[in-house]
């Protein structure tokens, strides 16, 4: 048994528990009464003796002079955070971010109004998402109660985003969750993060927040997150920094209405009034559906061959989204075979099983009412090679909001205001002319040059930092090694990786051929958090060699087993970190407990420390390294299960003929590969993201029962999907099913329409500015993210020679010189006439056009294609429209 030391007074406890016993566990707390009931208190205490007695831990000290609340609040947290959060972090972390809950519930005009489970559950926990817990609580407690102290709890909402867009704007980025502190400093986040650091904000002065999440959207690609804040009483949604007048409005209210499922979750044992969709040691996740689109119970009948009803079958239900069957929603069947789920009005796929030998795939389509579906279980092999379903998303439904145009102009002016403000904290970045000079400084020249200068203009907010440890390099005459382990991480980690990271590895003492090879150096083996832990890996290498007295004679496959077997020992954590959240390494070497990816990563990193190059291959989800000679070999480690056992001899091939718009299919975007894992669902490579078909062609797949999933989204928003067995070794060719009827006059737009055209600051007409033919027209707004992604992705429809497709209009009150560089070569306007209203009037449309409007219409008023809102994918998909009326 590892021991850190942690001593719970059982007397005081116990003093705690009788003051406790007669406070209710819903209400508020009153001056005097404690946070914890004594129920909570004792399950708590319950739950973190379980948690230290699995990960082998006897004891943790949480220190002296703590108050009651304070004790615990300390034991609520530790009982139920994931394992990397408390023991990457110390008591006295902890401890620092209490005290900053209870004062901002006792400090501010809403703090003792909050019931005391929303308390708990969405204001006292510091984790988010999977970001770093950070320092943002203590550091910036008292700017932002200063900021909101005299205002209700409603207008401290709205002002602190207002807060939030002057410091952080939209960006994408990759799956690593920048902690609050790194995108303040960053001024950019993706919508996880724009959400981590809101509902970290709210949490601050004591607003219980949640991250909201549709786990994959159903009528497009991508997924987004947003938040919600409990205001008087009621959960309330609004866009993470993105402002708005009021709450319940962001730009996806129309998307929204369109989700199949929205979830949130929370922290600890909760029970409230959502649906409950599963839970683990730690959180609660909840359906919250039903606050946002009509849901009914979508309900799977599990059978066996004989048609008797199977119990305790694993049941998925998945969303189509980037060409690949999202598992949104996990159940298993009850004694009647059945497993249900709140959703919204649209199909899902499902697949049922209880092992690779019982399974089952089939479409549910949910409607009011319902939806059902039977499935009887069978083997991989009697699933048809081939299986070809519509998956049809809620249909689009127009938002009712309370927002007049007056509210709006004042909340477009404040944003204004934000944004220049955030712009004069961005103009301090390094630009091209200062990364230039840096590389001067260094005694640079040649490619170098050119790749420090994007390293540093990457670091961003980060960019003193980055700079002083060249600088530092240079002196130590290792700054071409300085390049290259920068050039070894990712974009993000420029934004916030521990110098002291950067230094231990430069301490290192490898040869030239060595410095050429990342997988031997860097630091970077997922997207973890990277700790400085270079002295503890030396140490334990050290260790190992002491117990091989004949080391030095090993082959690196030899090495390389021992150390797999060094780490087969250590106890694999599924219970308390079901997010996966990648431990330090130097934590998981002394506890000798970690998740399998927290044990992946230290294995790597102790191979490159033995001087062995190895990487974890996504792709294939195992450990690679390179022997004598540079073969690739897989190094055995941690195989699940008997049923998981690996071949590697299916090799992947593929095969396209160029067909209409789609030149080169591109993972996750046209297609994916999958294989059945062992408990007989479905699960997908991790080939790199828009990697295209010719690349992902040749791999070895590590199992023997494959398949290809291929989609064709229609302009309403279906998906045309297919699923193909793949055969090891024999070609398979991309096919992609198509809807021959799907384009067609579905509406009408007068080519004589005038707008104001900013080039020639004139009124001119639609038609006078496209000429006859086909044309595209984009209706959008300024300051406004899915109109500048949709502008972004319109470079999907150049040709050959990188002119449009299609003489295209883009119609936009006000648009800043940055906005239309994102699309060079269309005809910049605005409407001023009002052309979308008579659009509506023509089409017998009520309300306003959910914005960005994507219209394909031609000049006899014919419209063809019209897509509102955020849309992923909008660029191919009117490519794919264009190609279509070519052939007609």
């Amino acid at each position: 048994m590892k021991r850190i030391r942690i001593f719970i007074t059982l007397a005081v406890t116990s003093a705690i528990c009788l003051s406790l016993a007669l406070v209710a566990c819903g209400g508020g707390k009153s001056k005097g009464e404690p946070l914890f009931p004594s129920e909570v208190v004792n399950n708590a205490e319950k739950a973190l003796a379980d948690k230290l007695a699995y990960l082998g831990i006897e004891a943790i000290d949480f220190g002296d002079s703590l108050t009651s609340d304070e004790e615990a609040a300390m034991e609520w947290l530790y009982a139920y955070s994931y394992t990397p959060d408390i023991l990457d972090h110390s008591p006295e972390y902890f401890r620092a971010n209490i005290d900053v809950a209870i004062k901002a519930r006792e400090e501010l005009p809403w703090g003792s109004s909050v019931p005391l489970d929303q308390w708990r559950a969405f204001v006292l926990p510091l984790r988010v998402n999977n970001e770093i817990l950070d320092d943002f609580r203590t550091t910036y407690y008292e700017e932002l109660r200063d900021l909101v102290k005299g205002m209700t709890m409603e207008q401290a909402v709205l002002e602190l985003n207002h807060w939030a867009h002057q410091h952080i704007t939209y960006a994408p980025s990759d799956g690593r969750t920048s902690s609050p502190l790194v995108t303040l400093r960053n001024a950019l986040g993706r919508c996880g993060e724009q959400s981590t650091f809101f509902v970290s904000v709210l949490r601050t002065v004591g607003i219980p927040a949640r991250q909201v999440y549709t786990p994959r959207w159903a009528h497009t690609d991508d997924n987004h997150a947003w938040v919600e804040a409990w205001v008087d009483g009621k959960w309330h949604y609004l866009g993470a920094s993105e402002p708005a007048p009021i709450l319940d409005h962001a730009w996806f209210d129309a998307p929204v209405l369109r989700a199949m499922l929205l979830h949130t979750r929370a922290f600890g044992p909760y029970r409230g009034k959502e649906e409950w969709l599963g839970a683990d040691l730690s959180m609660t996740e909840l359906n919250v559906s039903e606050n946002y689109i009509p849901v009914a119970p979508a309900v799977v009948t599990v059978l066996d061959k004989e048609g008797k009803p199977q119990e305790g079958v694993k049941v998925t239900f998945r969303i189509y989204n980037y060409a690949d069957l999202y598992p949104a929603v996990t159940r298993s069947t009850n004694r009647l075979g059945e497993a249900s789920v709140e959703l919204g009005y649209g199909d899902v796929v499902v697949v049922a099983s209880h092992s690779a030998e019982e399974m089952a795939i089939g479409k549910l389509s949910n409607k009011e009412g319902g939806g059902a579906l039977t499935l009887t279980l069978g083997d991989w092999s009697e699933i048809p090679s081939e299986l070809h379903m519509t998956i049809t998303p809620p249909i689009e439904r127009t938002p009712q909001l309370d927002v007049t145009e007056e509210m709006e102009h004042i909340n477009s002016a404040r944003m204004e205001e934000n944004n220049a403000l955030r712009q004069s904290y961005t103009d301090t970045f390094p630009n091209d002319e200062d990364a230039a000079s840096l590389a001067t400084e260094l005694g640079l020249s040649g490619s170098k040059v050119e790749q420090l200068v994007r390293l540093y203009k990457e670091s961003r907010g980060y960019h003193k930092e980055i700079a002083d440890f060249l600088r530092a390099s240079a002196q130590q005459g290792k700054i071409q090694e300085a390049i290259a382990v920068l050039a070894s991480l990712t974009e993000k980690d420029l934004h916030d990786v521990n110098i002291d990271v950067l230094r231990e590895v430069l301490s290192r003492e490898l040869t030239p051929v060595q410095w050429q090879d990342p997988d031997l150096f860097s630091p970077r083996v997922m997207l973890e958090h990277l700790y400085p832990v270079q002295k503890q890996l030396d140490e334990a290498i050290k260790e190992i060699k002491d117990a091989h007295s004949d080391w030095d004679t090993y082959s690196i496959a030899e090495k390389a087993k021992a150390l797999a077997v060094e780490l087969e020992g250590f106890k694999v954590d599924e219970a308390y970190n079901p997010q996966k959240i990648v431990m330090s390494p130097a934590t998981v070497w002394q506890y000798k407990v970690g998740d399998l990816r927290s044990l992946q990563v230290l294995l790597v990193r102790l191979l490159r420390t033995a001087g062995i190059s190895a990487k974890y291959d996504t792709a294939n989800s195992v450990i690679v390294y390179k022997d004598e000679k540079q073969r690739v070999e897989i190094l055995p480690f941690k195989e699940k299960s008997e049923h998981e056992e690996v071949s590697a001899d299916c090799q992947l091939l593929l095969s396209y003929k160029p067909e209409g718009y789609l030149k080169t299919p591109k993972y996750e975007t046209n297609f994916t590969v999958g294989y059945v894992d062992g408990d007989g669902q479905l699960a997908t490579y991790g080939f790199d993201w828009q990697l295209p078909y010719n690349k992902v062609s040749g791999a070895k797949l590590l199992h023997e029962k494959n398949y290809i999933l291929t989609g064709t989204r229609l302009a309403n928003g279906s998906v045309l999907m297919a699923l193909r067995k793949q055969e090891c070794g024999k070609t398979t060719p991309l096919l992609f099913d198509r809807d021959e009827t799907a384009i067609g006059v579905i509406g009408s737009l007068n080519a004589e329409s005038i707008y104001h055209d900013l080039a020639t600051d004139s009124d001119k007409s639609l038609i006078s500015s496209t000429g006859r033919g086909y044309y595209l027209l984009i209706l959008g707004r300024a300051h406004h993210e899915p109109t500048d992604h949709i502008l972004r992705d319109m470079q999907s429809i150049r040709g050959a020679d990188g002119k449009l497709l299609l003489p295209t209009v883009v119609l936009i009150n006000e648009p800043t010189v940055e906005l239309q560089a994102l699309l060079p070569g269309a005809i910049w306007g605005e409407d001023k006439w009002d052309i979308e209203y008579d659009f509506l009037k023509s089409n017998e449309l009520p309300g306003r056009l959910d914005k960005p409007v994507v219209i394909i219409a031609d000049t006899f008023n014919r419209v063809v294609f019209v897509s509102q809102g955020y849309t992923i994918g909008i660029g191919e998909r009117v490519a794919q429209v264009v190609e279509e009326l070519r052939s007609k």
